[in-house]
């Protein structure tokens, strides 16, 4: 009886002692990844702070650039010739190559840092980028810290770009002196033909060359499985973009629409398609999705939606994503002229007045009904007791 007593002691008291160790090293690992988590988004911070004072350094400086080598290399069929002079390049030119993944004046970024996630020492960080006109890009950065605690930029994701930067130049070097085998390995089709491959390798060099005319006719006579290709429809975007030509541009976006409608990363650039040819419910859906992937809170997202939704005729819904955005940013503009129009739509007079006073006081504008009238959707608003008190008392 006595020998029992003593295993069921000895037996408790071990497994009050393996709790006690577990329990220590759980909170251990629980002040670990606080400890990750703060030294990433303390450093990533510092990183878009630099940005926008108008610096790539920092940025640039965090990047591995032998594994930034790798991931634009990968297993691409590179020119030897490109590629040496790609990689002598980056020896003195990176910090400028890195900043062709910004879209807009590179002495006038102004990022803000909607979110990180972390887990252990990887991260996973979203950026709003302003754009003239009040238009926005996205990144979404992939983040590690190496063994000294340093955060590095492994890659970023371009929301408005629709790809990852390091495959964008991988695909850039490829098409700058594109063989035969080098094409074939962009396509993810199991079986092309000798001709479909050439006029592929013939696409690329007319899409180097920035020949629109030439584009446009050898991508008609492409069979319809490379037409609809990823590496293709990115391309088309791409140079479409790059000669700011807005009739190809629409071109371009007609195949991304066709052929990927319900792609998160695409819905951005499908706006300039979408919203000027009143195809609203799946431009709502496509910011959605967006949104949806992106995982933080955005302002500029959801005066965006607002503005959609409001022609598309949903008012109400239109003054819920607008009351979001200025609450959850004030200072951002966009969310006012959301709501201005908004609260206009639903009659909320006291409301769209709030908002004609931030846009004037913060932002710049002048709105009274010399400027206004000329837009009738302001006409009820502009009648309104509380416009004209206001008015009088500017």
């Amino acid at each position: 009886m006595n020998t029992i007593r003593t295993i069921i002691t000895t037996t408790i008291l071990t497994l009050g002692l393996a709790a006690n160790a577990f329990a220590d090293g759980h909170e251990e690992a629980e002040k670990l990844e606080l400890q990750q988590r703060q030294m990433i988004q303390s450093q990533f911070e510092l990183i878009v702070e630099s940005l926008n004072l108008g610096s790539f350094d920092l940025f640039a400086g965090s990047i591995d650039r032998s594994d930034f080598l790798d991931r634009i290399y990968g297993l691409r069929l590179i020119d030897q010739g490109v590629k040496k002079n790609f990689t002598e390049s980056m020896q003195t030119r990176f910090a400028s190559m890195v900043s062709n993944g910004f879209d807009g004046p590179k002495d006038a970024i102004h990022g803000v840092l909607l979110g990180i996630e972390t887990r252990g020492d990887r991260g996973r960080a979203v950026v709003r980028y302003s754009l003239p006109n009040l238009q926005f890009s996205y990144h979404e950065y992939d983040l590690r810290l190496d063994a000294e605690g340093r955060l590095i930029v492994i890659d970023w994701v371009d929301y408005l770009r629709g790809q990852r930067f390091t495959d964008e130049t991988g695909t850039a070097l490829v098409q700058a002196m594109p063989s035969p085998r080098a094409a074939r390995k962009l396509l993810s089709l199991q079986h092309v033909s000798e001709a479909d491959l050439f006029q592929f390798t013939e696409l690329l060099k007319a899409g180097r060359d920035r020949k629109t005319d030439r584009y446009s006719d050898i991508y008609k006579n492409l069979a319809p499985d490379i037409q609809g290709q990823r590496v293709v429809v990115l391309m088309h975007v791409s140079l479409s973009r790059a000669v700011n030509n807005r009739r190809f541009l629409r071109q371009s976006l007609v195949e991304v629409f066709k052929y990927f409608p319900d792609e998160p990363l695409f819905a951005l650039m499908l706006l300039d398609y979408t919203v000027p040819t009143k195809r609203y419910d799946e431009a709502i859906a496509g910011l959605q999705s967006a949104y949806e992937k992106m995982g933080f809170d955005d302002a500029a997202m959801e005066a965006r939606i607002s503005a959609i939704t409001l022609v598309n005729g949903n008012s109400a819904d239109a003054a819920a994503y607008a009351e979001r955005a200025v609450l959850m940013e004030p200072g951002l503009e966009l969310g006012w002229w959301s709501a201005l129009r908004a609260r206009v739509a639903i009659a909320d007079f006291p409301g769209a007045v709030e908002a004609l006073q931030q846009l004037e006081e913060h932002h710049g504008h002048t709105l009274g009904a010399a400027e206004l009238e000329r837009d009738k959707s302001f006409a009820a608003l502009l009648a309104s007791e509380e416009f004209k008190t206001w008015e009088a008392s500017r």
